[in-house]
């Protein structure tokens, strides 16, 4: 989410048109698919999170799951969003990572502001009524070494969604030393950390730059194992997954034409005049393009990551094409556009999506770009619309006889378990039991409905045992599964990162360049 010198943006602007038109040209149209949009799921990184939240609130009748790294609440930045003038008071507030922005708390108020906005433009359909989002799944990371977007306000998401979501289909990932990136297991780490050939390299987990995409050891492993974030948060929503190895992927990457989705007042709309490029990208598993019935994923960048910057980078190194390719999981990657003060463009040089009003001139109330008639939410939802117009068949998993629990996460006070589902199953009881001989208890005083579920309040460095018992629809318990045994991870250290959007560098308290970061 930084912003750099205008110079660099402006003479950036006209490669970035040139690529764009170039891109549109040769690029195909949106196919019709067979998808089953309720199983729908978003996600994104730093402006891409913030829009992933948006656009997973305003359509929550229809996305089943969120993901979030380095974001945070829904409409953040408040009042100061109109017309995007209030721009500076929102980094204040919604980064809190700049010196040059002294940092402003998102205080109680603040958030149940946010939270009747949701609940009254629900009630006025400008977006989904609120009460669908307590069927979503929500993944969150913040990384202790990220200066740009602070701690304070991903722990401001998780309570925002405490307000909608039950705190078991909740997971915070808190206790990485990553820096302000998509964290990804399908890169190869690059040791400078400068900016890298398109899809080949990554950063090392604690660098900040290059095309924002870094590589962290898992907290439990003991060799050279990535931490997945992909996998985690797609796993969380739909339950067990199969990854195909990037070198072995059956699907193809896309390219298609945004330009006949992105419209305003119900006239079409210049890409450049919404942020966005005229092209975007698709990853099409095999089994979707031959007609299958397939779930959809949406995957937002972050600013600088759009591909007239970074090619192709985020959408062949994300982590998602590897967890898609073999579950039939479409996933869509909108792009943005860097712009500046062009004439009826939105000033944004650095091509981050639309969380602070920037696209919103003309219109008489803050928050217009987070309803489902914002120009950005409202033509990746045509997208959707065009992508699923191919047929609605429900995505089945075949279920099994054998109840089985796998452990998708954990952190130092959170545990995220998956199974997959149990024939003549209408619910799951999970039961828990501390040390290695302590009793099961039950976690939950009625059946879990879905494929996955998050138990918190533990122990840093403390071992747990679970065990899943399907239950039938009399409320009879069936066979347990095989009891999986675990550790909480550690605490995250006192880390208190900054970064300079001027500078366009990680500096200390004082607005300094440094290069040194928490271990």
């Amino acid at each position: 989410m930084k912003t750099n010198p205008h110079a660099r943006a402006l003479s950036g602007l006209a490669l970035i048109w040139l690529l764009g038109s170039a891109a549109a040209g040769a690029a195909e149209p949106l196919p019709a698919l067979n998808l089953d949009l309720g199983q729908t799921t978003v996600s994104g990184i730093s402006s891409g999170a913030f829009m992933a939240v948006q656009f997973g609130t305003a359509h929550s009748a229809t996305v089943a799951g969120v993901a979030a790294t380095a974001g945070g609440p829904y409409f953040c930045a408040g009042q100061d969003s109109w017309a995007g003038a209030g721009v500076g008071r929102a980094i204040a507030r919604c980064m809190q990572g700049d010196p040059s922005y002294p940092a402003v708390p998102i205080t109680a108020t603040d958030l149940s502001q946010m939270s009747a906005a949701v609940r009254a433009w629900g009630a006025r359909g400008l977006i989904d009524d609120s009460a669908n989002l307590a069927r979503q799944r929500v993944w969150i990371f913040h990384g202790y070494n990220d200066g740009i977007v602070k701690r304070p306000v991903s722990d401001a998401l998780q309570s925002w969604y405490g307000g909608f979501v039950p705190a078991g289909q909740i997971f915070y990932k808190d206790e990485l030393r990553a820096a302000h990136a998509q964290i990804s297991a399908s890169c190869a780490v690059s040791g400078n950390g400068a900016a890298m050939a398109e899809g080949a390299s990554c950063n090392p987990c604690a660098i900040t730059g290059g095309n924002f995409i870094n590589q962290c050891p898992a907290a439990s492993a003991s060799g050279s194992a990535a931490y997945d974030a992909a996998g985690v948060a797609l796993q969380l929503f739909y339950g067990p997954l199969q990854r195909t190895a990037s070198g072995s992927l059956g699907g193809q990457v896309v390219a298609f034409d945004q330009r006949p989705y992105i419209q305003r007042d119900g006239g079409s709309l210049p890409a450049i005049r919404a942020s966005m490029a005229d092209g975007g990208y698709l990853y099409l598993p095999a089994a979707c393009a031959a007609g299958q019935p397939c779930r959809l994923h949406v995957a937002f960048h972050g600013c600088q990551q759009q591909s007239g910057n970074i090619g192709t980078a985020f959408v062949t190194g994300a982590g998602f094409n590897e967890w898609a390719d073999a579950n039939r999981i479409v996933v869509l990657y909108p792009q943005t556009a860097a712009t500046t003060a062009v004439p009826l463009t939105p000033f944004n040089p650095q091509g981050c999506w639309d969380w602070w009003g920037y696209g919103d001139f003309g219109y008489q109330a803050a928050g217009h770009y987070a309803t489902k008639d914002g120009t950005q939410i409202a033509a990746i939802w045509r997208m959707v619309q065009r992508l699923a117009s191919g047929g609605s068949a429900t995505v089945g998993v075949s279920p099994t006889t054998v109840p089985a629990l796998q452990v998708l996460d954990a952190s130092a006070s959170q545990v995220a378990l998956a199974w997959p589902p149990v024939a003549g199953a209408a619910g799951y009881r999970l039961y828990r039991g501390t040390g290695a001989d302590g009793p099961l208890q039950p976690l939950t005083a009625t059946p879990v409905d879905g494929p996955s579920w998050v138990d918190g309040g533990l122990t840093p460095q403390s071992s747990y045992r679970y065990q899943l018992r399907p239950v039938d629809s009399n409320g009879t318990e069936g066979s347990p599964s095989a009891t999986v045994t675990l550790s909480t991870g550690q605490t995250a250290p006192a880390c208190d990162p900054y970064f300079s959007l001027a500078q366009d560098t990680v500096v200390d308290r004082n607005n300094r360049p440094t290069t040194k970061v928490c271990p």
